[in-house]
């Protein structure tokens, strides 16, 4: 008796780890692998075309100078960079633009038809093909030391996994030609589409889901890096940034002495309040209900890269990662707002696509 009472025991203790397991389980597997509607998709493709456009079109006046093995950093600049005794300063990687030599017309080609391959994929054109070009654009034309910067990770990583996203999702069946089977679809979401483009689709979840995964990493690793440097613990680094030794003058820096007390105050205020998003980004950035700390934390980091970094691509680029968070459905509401603002309020709303079971794809797979 006492043999069979234990073992109920040891069952009945068994029972809730199993079902604990068994749900976490499963919400693993929703998360991942659960058909979610490509609104995120293709919103996320069209944002980051439409920074891609304004970013390469910047240097249409002198890109030769920018790209080209006889701009600004030249051939014979990459050959000595690549015999320094203690190492490069960066990471040499390959680019398309390596092959047009020292030649302006392959270098104006190469730039006209990555031009034209990212305005196609921002309009949904051939997605596959397009896709996989407009990546190696971002590739390619980020190499140069000349244009290095912090926001060339980013561009780097949303248009790997939207290149990816596009080669495993698109239109699949008999009828279709070897065109729309090898080069993509052409969806028209924004204009209220109820085609293939629209239907609920693994691999758009799942190009989301890593897209999701990679970049919060990326701003943890960031929050951690800032670890590494005293003025953040002692919370002062901003005031670096707002006014660098070498362009502020001591009549300045002596005008904040009545209010220094309250100025340091709000910016070690800032500094912590930085560190503590950065490293908490997980905690709240799949949860529901944080949105508007998750948009609003992003919206002040692009605004802070933009102005105090003076980094003006990675002010958008940061806040489009946080976008990057909503759900299918918060997506598809504002895609009916900018309807209704492009055509309207006479543009009806379109039905629900996704079946109620999967229409709740949350962030924490629940």
């Amino acid at each position: 008796m006492n043999g069979i009472a234990s073992h109920l025991v040891s069952e009945l203790d068994q029972q809730p780890a199993a079902g604990h397991w068994s749900r976490c389980w499963q919400s693993w597997e929703r998360y991942w692998f659960q058909p979610a509607a490509p609104v995120g998709l293709h919103s996320i493709r069209m944002l980051t075309g439409a920074l891609l456009l304004a970013w390469l079109l910047s240097f249409a006046g002198s890109f030769p100078a920018f790209f080209g093995l006889q701009g600004w950093f030249d051939a014979q600049g990459y050959a000595e960079v690549a015999h320094l005794a203690e190492g490069t300063p960066f990471d040499f990687r390959w680019s398309v633009v390596f092959l047009c030599g020292e030649s302006p017309v392959r270098l104006t080609l190469v730039y006209g038809v990555g031009l034209l391959s990212v305005l196609l994929f921002t309009l949904g054109v051939w997605t596959r093909l397009t896709g996989a070009l407009t990546w190696i654009v971002v590739v390619s034309f980020t190499v140069n030391p000349v244009l290095e910067y912090e926001g060339d990770a980013l561009l780097a990583i949303l248009t790997f996994y939207l290149m990816l996203g596009y080669l495993l999702f698109g239109q699949r069946g008999p009828g279709l030609g070897w065109q729309a089977r090898l080069l993509g679809g052409t969806d028209t979401w924004l204009l209220g589409g109820h085609g293939p483009d629209r239907q609920p689709s693994l691999a758009a979840n799942l190009a989301v889901r890593m897209l999701q995964v990679h970049l919060a990493v990326f701003v943890v690793t960031s929050g951690l890096h800032k670890l590494q440097f005293g003025d953040w613990w002692a919370g002062v680094a901003f005031w670096y940034l707002l006014y660098p030794p070498l362009e502020t003058t001591l009549p300045e820096a002596r005008g904040y002495a009545a209010s220094g007390q309250r100025l340091l105050f709000v910016l070690s205020l800032a500094a912590y309040l930085t560190l503590v998003w950065q490293i908490a980004f997980p905690m709240f950035a799949w949860r529901r209900g944080a949105q508007v700390f998750l948009l609003a934390g992003g919206l002040l980091g692009g605004l802070g890269a933009a102005f105090l970094y003076r980094l003006p691509w990675l002010g958008p680029t940061f806040f489009l990662a946080c976008l990057c968070y909503l759900t299918p459905d918060e997506w598809e509401r504002a895609r009916v707002i900018v309807r209704r603002c492009l055509w309207g309020r006479g543009a009806a709303k379109s039905p629900e696509l996704i079946p109620s079971a999967t229409t709740v794809a949350v962030r924490d797979g629940q």
